[in-house]
């Protein structure tokens, strides 16, 4: 699934969410199985680096596991084999953005799991790390979800 330049319904941020334009990018698609997470850990870890993004790699990593692992345990189940499409991109003000697109175009109670997640859930994990999550319907189907990641230091 590749992002489209139109994004249909944003859901947890403001428009596009973006406050400037994308200056790098890196994408990649992986078939929906459990080495997706580790695929995704290897490649965020060095594109990253490769990307230029002024933030915390290690967190970027743990940011990008968590939201595949999250595609492959909802979406994996279909009647059909599908892939996981996973973006990366630097901003031209150094936030980073962590996608990862599934053939699924819903996310119910998206406000609920972000808001109501737990000491060791993925999402909690993701904020965390620092990541401000939103998602969005794809005009050729399915949805993104997207981690948006400051540089500098990761929160406390």
């Amino acid at each position: 699934m590749t992002l489209t330049a139109t994004e249909t319904t944003m859901h947890g941020m403001a428009s596009s969410g973006l406050s400037a334009p994308i200056v790098r990018e890196w994408t990649r698609r992986f078939d929906m199985h459990g080495d997706a997470r580790l695929l995704a850990r290897i490649h965020t870890r060095t594109q990253v680096t490769l990307l230029r993004w002024g933030g915390n790699v290690d967190a970027a990593t743990e940011v990008a596991r968590h939201l595949v692992c999250n595609a492959y345990t909802h979406a994996h189940a279909g009647p059909c084999p599908m892939a996981i499409g996973f973006r990366l991109a630097v901003t031209e003000t150094d936030e980073l953005l962590v996608e990862v697109s599934d053939p699924l175009a819903e996310f119910p109670n998206f406000d609920d799991a972000v808001q109501g997640s737990q000491d060791g859930s993925g999402f909690w994990e993701i904020r965390q790390h620092g990541g401000q999550l939103s998602w969005f319907l794809l005009e050729s189907g399915g949805k993104t979800v997207r981690a948006l990641m400051a540089p500098g230091q990761v929160p406390a």
